[in-house]
């Protein structure tokens, strides 16, 4: 009778591959129906494959491992399983969201079960919190689902003494445990991160190499969309690369040696931990990945003369020197100084972790396997029932120590190759889904017509985007964009500064949007307020209270008269002026249209900011939509007085009546709207968090959609834990939900 193996994951590249190897193995697993469950968290900028992409994935996979005169694999489409499972292998995929695991799982039973918990997902804090939700689900199941065996492969965290080490040591312990309480046999792997060509399309970002290769592709995408030829010209610099390597593991390699280490068969329980090959020198992957990506990578010996691109490489390669180690010959005093939060080598981590865990085993011929190994099968020794049961858990002579012996590293050639193949299959990080369009739709409201643009799809309340006064919807297209996959969504075209529109002010905004919240059909929405549109949210909120869930402002100006004096930037200080010239002699209009376009403002920040630089210069596809409140006389006089209108509005005064959450997304050069006054704007809502993005301008809506999606989407979903789910480099976090300086 063929056996079944459900493999479930957080990881559709390694879970997948796992799947395959499954499915071209030809010992004992032979014949074995394979039930790939996929829960990632699909977000912005990493959505999650749909069964088809995946199954396609795994076939093909197995279909490389199939010896020749075998076909491949089938692919069921199913997600119920199979009653009369055929002779030969069979895939059935079934993708879920993370939780709907435990009701999937009912329709299900395996001789063999795999939680695939990996630590891969590019915030800590998210991904642990999402691997032991999946391992918690698959142990609570256990019973029903009739297995005899469970494999759980979790995150190599030797030198990584944080809360995910601590966290993912207690996912193991819990394994264990359910196990020993089942009577079901256990092993418990680990495995380092890995490459693979294809890792984008399956919406991941694994650490290490793979975050390398998206910082570089992301920077080059981020500064060639404002201008073309730059990297012809500018190298970019890194620091702190000297003496320290990186260690390049396939994901094939570490499936191969997964599968090897817990496939069915005879093994007894214990732990194994994929060895890592010898790392390669930092300094020469940045250069064939530089190359690869037509960049000029140059090593400098400190940080002190980056200019804006350079630092913004270096916060988004904060998290690969996480993970480099000190090469074994690298002379300490030669390194320079070293980047933030730089690793130990290998085998200096686990002598550190061998002395703090302060424990004894049996010697036995595990002891022939790497300090690395030996030290996380003692570190994971879980704390069990009784003395028998600990003894039992914590012996790694019960089972395997490694899962192999270390790969040879990648030569200079596999590397250019997986480079290269993994720019290829990588789509621009923030500008791919630019093109998606939503509809369009024209409602009569107070007898004019009204432009909605809506789309998405997702529950509960719909987004609103608010966009600035004045503005046309190419600002937020690309927002949009990677919004619109997990949210449904409506935008419109703001009205009173077309020639046929009448004045409009902001009661006849709050009207406007009335009307398009009875449109879509929604009692309640998030609203998302851009530059001038933050004030008119908050507006909204106090004229209807119940209709507003919470509010997000992005790069909001809060600018009133009268109010917080000496923060406005130049550029706000000298609109105000010229449009209460305008409002009392609009005749003057004409001679003033050449003062106030924008062009590439927003390329400095606050006073004494250093310069932006390329990252100051505007996007080419925002050249006409800036230009389009000062396209003539009339138009320029409705927009100012519509800017007048709204400097009246008091929001300090509102803001503390405001008791829903409330997000600002602030830019560090943004020399438009001010951050210092958005940073005190942000003060005086009760249940408020501030976040400012670093060498990012006024535009970052724009510029990286999906970092700001993605802040907007956790924000939406978990308004409290925001700050610690979206943690990064280029990411400072101001204020609490108190409103209280962090």
């Amino acid at each position: 009778m063929p056996q079944r193996v459900l493999i479930a994951g957080t990881s559709p590249l390694l879970a997948g591959r796992l799947a395959a190897r499954c499915l071209s193995a030809t010992d004992s697993a032979a014949g074995a129906d394979v039930v790939l469950l996929s829960a990632p968290g699909s977000r912005p900028g990493a959505p999650a494959p749909d069964r088809h992409e995946l199954a396609s994935f795994v076939t093909r996979c197995a279909g490389e491992r199939t010896p020749a005169g075998q076909g491949p694999p089938t692919a069921g489409a199913s997600a119920k399983p199979p009653h009369d499972a055929p002779d030969g292998k069979r895939l059935t995929v079934v993708c879920v969201e993370p939780d709907a695991v435990a009701r999937e799982l009912k329709a299900w039973t395996a001789d063999q079960v795999w939680c695939v918990a990996p630590g891969w997902d590019r915030s800590p804090a998210r991904g642990a919190r999402a691997d032991s939700a999946l391992a918690g689900t698959l142990l609570a199941a256990l019973p029903g689902l009739g297995a005899s065996g469970y494999v759980h492969v979790g995150p190599d965290t030797t030198a990584d003494g944080g809360p995910a080490r601590r966290s993912y040591r207690d996912l193991e312990r819990l394994a264990v445990e359910t196990c020993l309480d089942a009577g079901v046999s256990w092993r418990v792997l680990r495995t380092p991160p890995a490459m693979d060509a294809r890792a984008s399309v399956l919406g991941e970002c694994p650490p290490g190499a793979h975050r390398l290769l998206w910082a570089l592709n992301s920077v080059r995408t981020e500064i060639e969309d404002r201008v073309p030829d730059w990297f012809e010209r500018h190298p970019l610099r890194v620091a702190g690369v000297a003496g320290l390597g990186l260690t390049l593991l396939t994901a094939e390699q570490a499936a191969g040696a997964l599968w090897r280490a817990g496939g069915p068969g005879e093994l007894p329980d214990g732990f194994a931990t994929v060895p890592r090959p010898a790392p390669v020198p930092l300094a020469d992957v940045l250069a064939r990945a530089g190359a690869v990506h037509g960049i000029d990578v140059r090593p400098v010996p400190d940080r002190e003369d980056f200019g804006a691109a350079d630092r913004l490489l270096d916060l988004r390669l904060r998290d690969v020197f996480r993970q480099a180690v000190r090469l074994r010959d690298a002379a300490p005093a030669s390194t320079g100084t070293p980047p933030p939060g730089a690793a130990r080598s290998d085998s200096d981590a686990a002598r550190s972790d061998s002395d703090a865990a302060g424990s004894t085993t049996t010697r036995t011929d595990a002891e022939n396997a790497s300090p690395a190994a030996r030290t996380a099968s003692a570190d994971a020794a879980p704390h069990a029932r009784s003395q028998s049961a600990t003894a039992s858990a914590a012996a790694p002579q019960a089972g395997p120590s490694t899962a192999d012996a270390p790969p040879p590293p990648l030569s200079a050639a596999d590397q250019w190759e997986l480079f290269g193949a993994v720019r290829a299959h990588r789509s621009p990080p923030d500008t791919a889904r630019g093109e998606t369009a939503l509809r369009r739709r024209v409602l009569e409201v107070a007898g004019r017509p009204l432009v909605l643009f809506e789309g998405g799809a997702g529950e509960g309340p719909p987004l609103l985007v608010l966009n600035a006064l004045g503005q046309g919807p190419g600002f937020l297209t690309r927002l949009c964009a990677h919004l619109a996959p997990h949210h449904r969504l409506v935008t419109w075209q703001v009205r009173g500064t077309e020639r046929e529109d009448p004045a409009w002010g902001i009661r006849h905004q709050l009207d406007d949007m009335n009307a398009v919240l009875e449109a879509v059909g929604a009692e309640r929405a998030h609203l998302i307020g851009w530059c001038t549109g933050a004030k008119i949210a908050t507006a909204f909120q106090q004229h209807s209270p119940r209709a507003v869930a919470s509010l997000v402002f992005l790069n909001a100006t809060f600018r009133q008269n009268g109010r917080w004096d000496g923060m406005d930037t130049k550029y706000e200080s000298d609109l105000a002026a010229v449009c209460r010239a305008l409002d009392r002699r609009p005749h003057k209009a004409t001679r003033m249209l050449d003062l106030l376009a924008p062009g590439a403002a927003g390329g400095k920040g606050s006073p004494g900011a250093p310069d932006a630089g390329v990252l100051g210069v505007l996007s080419r596809a925002l050249a006409d939509e800036v230009r389009r409140p000062f396209r003539d006389a009339e138009v320029l006089v409705r927009y100012a007085r519509q800017l007048v209108d709204l400097w009246r509005l008091d929001s300090a005064a509102q803001a503390p009546r405001v008791g829903v959450p409330a997000l600002f997304v602030s830019s560090e050069f943004d020399g438009i709207s001010s951050p210092a006054r958005a940073r005190e704007a942000a003060r005086c809502f009760p249940h408020a968090r501030y976040a400012e993005l670093a060498v990012a301008g006024h535009y970052a809506p724009h510029d990286r959609p999906a970092l700001v999606a993605e802040l907007i989407t956790e924000f939406v979903r978990a308004p409290e834990e925001v700050a610690d789910l979206v943690r990064y480099a280029e990411i400072t976090w101001h204020i609490d939900m108190e409103g209280t300086a962090r």
